[in-house]
């Protein structure tokens, strides 16, 4: 990818942690539940589905008993999540901070949530084209199919200067980052002949909208 390439760049520091709404929980695939973990009050979560209200049940040890399955995110509460990485591998801890506590839910490998919430929302493109997974996720298309040199940026036609738009929109609008590199070789038989490489920040993939948005710009030109 040396030769006759456009790039769409946003640098900066790599956002790690950010705020997510309800249904972001839900699409990860957990319920949140208040309850009490070894007798103490606290809020935490399971695999959607796997316990009721009412219930109690043992994992790891403790004992958690469900009072109450949430519907939404208590008020004056805020879900939290964030990227880490520990001895090589990435993780997804999210926690709920209220005005009297902050409550630890799960520390995953995102790689695995990721892949439970494009599965579930037919988010095919990024499942079909995802590289790898750390602070940043990157994305790799190659859909040359006749081989011949780049085009440059002139010579791109409306619905490929829209996609890079979009793109761009990304970027500013909705993480602020991003490396976006795109080669164009033009249409054969009404194929879009392309190749891209797109790094984002792996902690806005986890918001419903943010990743909808990429899977169709990924889409765009199919």
């Amino acid at each position: 990818m040396l030769e006759g390439y456009y790039i769409v760049e946003n640098t900066g520091v790599v956002p790690a942690e950010r705020r997510f709404k309800f249904k972001d929980l839900k699409a990860w695939g957990y319920d949140l539940h208040l309850g009490t973990i070894d007798g103490k009050e606290a809020y935490f979560v399971s695999r959607t589905g796997t316990h009721e209200e009412g219930e109690t049940y043992t994992q790891d040890g403790r004992e958690y008993h469900i009072s109450e399955t949430q519907r939404e995110i208590p008020k004056n509460a805020r879900l939290l999540a964030r990227i880490v990485i520990e001895r090589g591998q990435p993780y997804l801890e999210f926690w709920l901070d209220t005005e009297e506590a902050n409550y630890p839910l799960a520390k995953e490998d995102p790689r695995l949530i990721l892949h439970r919430f494009w599965t579930a929302k037919k988010f095919n493109q990024l499942e079909k084209h995802v590289g790898s997974v750390g602070l940043t996720t990157d994305f790799f298309k190659d859909n040359v199919f006749v081989k011949s040199l780049p085009l440059p940026f002139e010579e791109y036609p409306p619905k490929v200067r829209r996609v890079l738009r979009e793109v761009r929109d990304v970027h500013r609008d909705l993480t602020g980052f991003g490396r976006f590199v795109f080669q164009y070789y033009g249409e054969e038989e009404e194929t879009h002949n392309y190749r891209l490489w797109w790094l984002l920040p792996t902690i806005h993939l986890f918001d419903v909208e943010v990743s909808n948005e990429v899977d169709k710009i990924l889409a765009m030109l199919d």
